[in-house]
């Protein structure tokens, strides 16, 4: 079946005379059967030549609509956000502007015949051309199929020297921000929206100072990007949060990073990873309130038998919990988990260390000198070594992405 379809596309002919019958028979413009418009007479050459002119200047018009509807929806589809719905919808509506050119075409040449010759009966259009012909006519045709792959080859090379200039021009010896910024736009311009594009193009923005472009792009790479989270995502949020602070305010910088986190789909570290990017950002702002009920939250979220996580998460909860200076909750969060690291040595035999510390240094902040030297001592980590301990955070800077 496929083989027929191919002999019928690579067939050139637009006309011919049965031999046996004197019918003359022109090709429509029917795609796969009834392919043929035939009339039971001789047709003069000059009216079947002026015939096959029209038909000529049909299929111009028709090639001109397939370019154009191509190219239009081309560039249509790659300045939206990406969705396998709207590539279905473009290819659906690349088919029915297409279809409906040719149902034109096919009227016009319609009324043409009929205008000229009268009525015709509907047949299969099959010349009496032998198999070498035949043959040809496929090789042909597959040639154009190679060429029009060669193509898009060609119109797709550019794209890969653009991506090779963008992260040269990224590179700190070549400090080439402004042209990395040019090349990214000539590229968005051109080809599909690519997430690694904009995230290239949003870190040229910040080294030129364009904080307001930068946000920009951050926020479109996570609306285009995939709902499965990447280890790119963290720092789009770390960098989301800084560039929104600068532009408004602390307080919205985490309303909106609340906002497009429901976007992801994450796993329970995951999830962790990004409330404890948030929390230290609350904290170093002073937006503190929400942060516990956040843990909460998580942890009401986890599984039951997910202890493992729970372990983890509650871990984070207390560390915070010495950032918010409240110490005396911090010792009560720590003398749970060391309780079941404890029990559960095997599991977590490397994590007592660090909570010993960490509960050492808030009995320290409580004044409870005698209280943290017991636990530094449970610790087991050499005393010049403790102060590596205590729970802290560095200040938010711009998080350069590896590209």
């Amino acid at each position: 079946m496929f083989k027929k379809y191919i002999q019928i596309l690579s067939n050139p002919l637009l006309y011919y005379t049965d031999k046996t019958t004197g019918s003359a028979v022109f090709r429509n413009f029917c795609l796969v059967k009834e392919t043929g418009n035939l009339y039971k007479m001789s047709i003069p050459k000059e009216n079947v030549g002026k015939a096959l002119e029209y038909r000529f200047q049909l299929d111009n018009y028709l090639n001109l609509t397939y370019f154009l509807t191509t190219v239009l929806l081309y560039f249509i589809f790659i300045h939206l956000n990406f969705s396998l719905g709207k590539l279905i919808f473009f290819e659906i509506l690349w088919v029915f502007i297409v279809t409906t050119a040719r149902m034109i075409c096919s009227y016009f040449y319609h009324e043409y015949l009929i205008g000229h010759f009268g009525k015709y009966e509907i047949t299969e259009f099959r010349p009496p051309v032998p198999k070498r012909k035949i043959d040809e006519y496929v090789s042909l045709f597959k040639s154009k199929v190679i060429i029009i792959l060669i193509a898009i080859a060609l119109f797709l090379t550019p794209s890969v020297l653009l991506r090779f200039g963008i992260k040269f021009s990224l590179t700190p010896k070549f400090n080439g921000f402004k042209r990395a910024v040019t090349l990214s736009n000539v590229y968005l311009a051109i080809y599909p929206k690519e997430p690694r594009i904009y995230d290239m193009r949003a870190y040229g923005k910040y080294m030129t100072r364009d904080y307001e472009g930068a946000l920009k792009d951050y926020k479109k790479v996570l609306d285009i990007s995939s709902k499965k989270f990447t280890k790119h995502d963290i720092v789009r949020f770390e960098n989301l949060l800084l560039l929104q602070k600068r532009i408004t305010t602390a307080q919205e910088a985490v309303d909106i990073f609340n906002e497009y986190i429901t976007q992801k789909k994450m796993t329970p570290l995951e999830e962790s990873q990004m409330l404890w990017i948030k929390s230290i950002f609350q904290i170093e702002n002073n937006l503190t309130e929400t942060i516990m009920q956040d843990y909460y939250d998580l942890l009401e979220s986890l599984d039951e038998k997910d202890s493992r996580n729970k372990f983890y998460i509650s871990c984070d909860r207390a560390y915070m919990m010495y950032l918010m200076q409240d110490y005396e909750n911090a010792i009560g969060a720590y003398n749970i988990l060391i309780s079941y690291a404890e029990a559960n040595k095997k599991d977590f035999s490397k994590e007592l260390q660090s909570l010993y510390a960490e509960r050492g240094w808030a009995k320290r902040r409580m004044g409870d000198v005698q209280g943290a030297s017991l636990d530094y001592i449970s610790s087991k980590i050499p005393a010049n070594d403790l102060v590596k301990y205590e729970p802290a955070y560095s200040n938010q800077i711009f998080v350069a992405d590896k590209f």
